[in-house]
Order: structure tokens, then sequence, then C-alpha cells
């Protein structure tokens, strides 16, 4: 009989089955896996889901930790994975052929780990000596759920650094070295950036919720008002939170100031690198992730100036704030090398030469304290120091529960309906917080220990 988890697993790949690309039907039986190796050299199987830049800096990391591992060889996948596209991956630990590592966005490790896919990272951690204090306080949390370590943290994003384009701020008569620090100071700067022509907007200040999505941008204003989204002692969502239902009301004071019908044409424009509205005086201000230093060195004219600081935060909120977000790299369960993925997974997240090999080639923040990337002498870029600041500082990560795919797809509905006026924001974000509550008792209702799911205890 089927436990809950090998159930869930088991559904989640039948549809693969179907096709005819694996066999999984009742009754068919797999013998173990055994690791791949030729001549003492190891072959682990990695998915990851970048493409471009990122994925050739992935590719060359890997190549360096060859160089220092010769009996490990890395064969990589690119495998698309975001909070709702992951068949592939369940498909293939449901029956039994999952990859040595996959990356986890840091919202899917709960869930994942809730749904059996994983194997806990403990026990490794601390026969290798490490634990919550070789790294930074959010990068762990995202990780850490129901007392076990799923997954390290392979990039630590600082969400977010806030820009401004100083010629934007000189042609409005602003001090380009001078950027908002209350929220309503922004408003007020905002006002005197936008430029209209023929009724269209030809250059906005800010869009409160136009970059990295609806939830994520929910995420950095509500906890700027000082807001909170879950309660985990209690497990209880929290999205219509007094100071979460301000933000959101903030965000849809710019829709209707600006009509969100004339800032989503403005947004049709933005389409390819080189013209991001950043670069070219379209959007004055925005929101950066550390990803946003290499793109600007790389697409933005040459004669670029702008500045990056803290979020603008209304009086009454919280100052300084930001939250950690990133990419983690886990060993899914039934992976038939784990040894050799925990050294790779090891060398990438948790020592001084590996983290910053992978800073310097993707041009991302690691998450462990003792990198080698932060010794003053590594060459770093423009404005690191400001990210490095939000990075030590932050004290907020995504909610960790297993319903972390669902939330933001119920916050990202709340900020489109809201901000379209379709729904107030009370009562958006009151739906959004009633419809996850009941995926999350769902989810944790007849549930065994995620420590026994990831083990294989039954």
């Amino acid at each position: 009989m089927k436990s809950p988890v090998a159930g869930r697993l088991w559904r989640l790949g039948i549809a693969a089955a179907l096709s005819g690309s694996i066999c999984i039907l009742a009754g068919c039986s797999r013998a173990p896996r055994e690791p791949v190796q030729t001549a003492g050299v190891t072959q682990i199987d990695v998915w990851h889901p970048w493409g471009g830049t990122q994925a050739d800096a992935f590719r060359d990391i890997a190549r360096e930790f060859e160089k220092r591992h010769p009996h490990i060889r890395v064969r990589l996948l690119y495998t698309p994975n975001d909070l709702s596209a992951n068949q592939k991956f369940f498909t293939a630990v449901a029956a039994g052929m999952p990859p040595d590592v996959i990356m986890v966005d840091g919202p899917q490790v709960a869930q994942w780990a809730e749904q059996g896919a994983l194997s806990p990272l403990t026990e490794r951690l601390r026969s290798a000596g490490l634990g919550e204090k070789d790294y930074f306080t959010p990068c762990w949390n995202q990780n850490f759920y129901e007392g076990e370590v799923w997954a390290l943290t392979y990039c630590a994003d600082p969400n977010f650094g806030f820009g401004w384009n100083k010629k934007d701020f000189r042609d409005a008569g602003l001090d380009p070295e001078r950027p908002p620090r209350t929220l309503k100071e922004l408003d007020e700067m905002a006002r005197r950036l936008e430029k209209s022509e023929g009724g269209k907007l030809r250059r906005i200040g800010i869009i409160p919720w136009g970059q990295f999505g609806y939830a994520n941008s929910l995420f950095t204003w509500g906890w700027a008002f000082g807001g909170s989204f879950y309660d985990p002692e209690t497990r209880t969502v929290t999205a219509d939170h007094p100071r979460i239902v301000q933000a959101l009301e903030w965000m849809c004071s710019y829709a209707r100031t600006y009509d969100v019908n004339r800032i989503g044409t403005l947004q049709a424009g933005f389409t390819s690198q080189e013209q991001n509205p950043f670069y070219i005086g379209k959007l004055s201000m925005q929101c950066l992730h550390i990803s946003s230093l290499k793109d600007i060195e790389l697409y933005a004219p040459k004669d670029f100036e702008y500045g990056v600081t803290f979020l603008p935060a209304p009086e009454f909120g919280e100052q300084r704030s930001s939250w950690i977000g990133g990419w983690c790299m886990a060993i899914p369960k039934g992976a038939r090398n784990p040894d050799a993925a925990w050294e790779y997974i090891r060398w990438m997240t948790s020592t001084p030469e590996g983290t910053k090999i992978v800073a310097q080639k993707a041009g991302l923040l690691p998450g462990f304290r003792r990198s080698a990337y932060f010794d003053p002498s590594v060459h770093k870029p423009p404005h690191y120091e400001t990210f490095l600041a939000i990075l030590r500082e932050t004290r907020h990560q995504r909610p960790v529960m297993p319903a972390q795919a669902y939330y933001m797809s119920a916050l990202g509905r709340a900020v489109d309906m809201a901000i379209h006026g379709l729904m107030t924001p009370k009562e958006a974000l009151e739906e959004a917080r009633r419809d996850t509550q009941k995926e999350l008792d769902r989810i944790l209702a007849g549930r065994t220990p995620a420590a026994e799911r990831g083990s294989g205890k039954r």
C-alpha cells in the first residue's frame, strides 16, 4: 500500500507514463540505480533552469569543479523549473530515475520536502562541520523545514536594491546624488519624473508591481510597510495583515494616478535587454536584483549613470527593508550518486573557494558567510557593497511552508485584481488568505513527518 507521499509522487508522474516516456504502472518494479562510474570517475546528472549568460556561467563553474575533483564528471541538463512547471522532476522521482542534483527555487524547498522528493542534508552538514552559523540567516531558514535541512543556497538574492537613473533625476530638476529616503519622497519624485505626450506615458518614475512578478513585488513592499505574511508557529496565513493591505493600497494608488492601462502600454515596449526602460530613460526608479549589475555592465549604454541604495519605506514601516531569495541545490530522493552529488553541492555552496568562483562567474552573491569572495582584495562590481549590506542586514525570506507555490499564485492574483480595480486590496488579500489557508490545511492533513518522507521510511 502506497504512503500518502508516495501516492502523490506517483500521481504527479502518471501523465508521463501514459505518454510512454516512463513506465510507472502499478506493479512495475525497478532495481536500484547503480552509480555511473567509468575508470574510477563518477558521473553526476545536474538539472538546472538557466539559459543565456547564466547557463554559460553555470557550465564554467562546473568545469572548475571538475578540475579540482577529477574523480567526478558533471553532466548538465537544462530543465525548465518554476513554481508550477515541475512535472518532469516529480515524474523522474516517482519513477526512481531522478537527477543527482536538482536546482530548487527557495520557495519550493519546503513543498518538495513535504512531498517526499528531496533527501535531507542534515547529517551530511553535521559530518562536514557545517551549521546555521555558517550561512546568512534567511539563506539557512529557507532551506530548514520540520527539523531538517533540505537544500543549500547557491545564490543569495538581496531583494531588492533600489536603483535610480541619475540622468532622469537631472532632467527632472532633482539632485542626482540623493535618492528618495521615505515613501513620501518617492511619491513626490515620481510625480516630477513622469512625462506624457499626446496622452501617452513617455516616462514613469516607478512601477511598484513592475519588476520580478506581482507576488515578489508585494513581498517587497509588504515588508517595507511592516507587514507579516505568515505565522510559522500557528501555521497561519496572514496575507490580509493590515500593513500588507496598506502596501497594496499604495501600489494601487499608482495604478489610479498614472492609469494602469497607460502603464501597460508603456511596458509593452520593454522588450530586449538593450532596451531595458531603466537604461533608456523610460523608467527612472526600479528595484534591482543582484544580477542586474552584470546586465547593466553588458547591455546598458556606456554613459549610463545610476545609483543603488536601500528601499525607501513609510515612516511607520521597516527601514532598510529587504528579503533574501535565491536558487538552492538539493539531492533528490533516489539519486544514484548521492555522495558525489553532495561533494558538488558542498563545494558550490559551502566552501570559501567554490562560492568565490560562483560569485565571480555568475555575478551572484554567496549564502555562505565565509566565502573568499567577501575578502576585500577580491575585485567587485560597482554597487556591490550596497547589495552586501542588504544581505548582511536582512532578516526576511519568503514564508517557509508547503503551500508556497499556491500562496505566490494567490498573492499574484490579488495584486492583479486590485491594480485593475476588480477588487479592493482588502478583498483581494482576504481571498488570498482564505484560499491559501485552505490549501495549506489540506496539504498538512494526514501527513507523516518530513524527515521520514525524505529518508524513505514509512
